[in-house]
């Protein structure tokens, strides 16, 4: 009796294993054939001074020939991004004043591939999802804001 007690028990450490083996590589985010895939891009970058307004805003359209494009898309392109799957847009807010820089690709047909946006504050979006990057979003915001700037 005691045999099928220990089989059941490792039954179930192996279903929840092949689970998360399942379930956390797909909360990987792969920006880089976002990128990839892209022929454009337009660079977003705001101060915003409270939730109701924005102070200022800055827009920038590139194209995969500008310089700017590249260096960007070099910076998203070697990040490691992982879905946050316990954090809700609706319940987000800043500190403010904060700053952010988002970045639009769009494909030849102008649809669009990928959204970024990363904040002052250290919290990035990609496509509506909450993510946490591999070194910090801190520093992902300074070299974006560097180049943009």
């Amino acid at each position: 009796m005691k045999e099928k007690g220990i089989l059941s028990r490792f039954g179930i450490v192996l279903l929840i294993l092949l689970a998360l083996v399942l379930i956390l590589p797909s909360a990987r985010i792969d920006l880089a054939s976002g990128i990839k895939a892209s022929t454009q891009a337009s660079v977003r970058v705001e101060h915003i001074q409270n939730f109701a307004r924005s102070a200022e805003m800055d827009v920038q359209l590139l194209s995969a020939d500008d310089p700017a494009y590249q260096q960007i898309a070099n910076v998203l392109s070697g990040l490691t991004c992982v879905k946050r799957f316990n954090q809700q847009y609706s319940s987000y807010s800043h500190e403010y004043p904060v700053d952010s820089v988002t970045v639009s690709y769009y494909d030849a047909d102008e649809n669009n591939r990928l959204l970024v946006t990363v904040y002052s504050d250290g919290t990035a979006i990609v496509n509506s999802q909450f993510v946490k990057i591999k070194g910090g979003a801190e520093e992902v915001y300074r070299q974006l804001a560097e180049i943009v700037k």
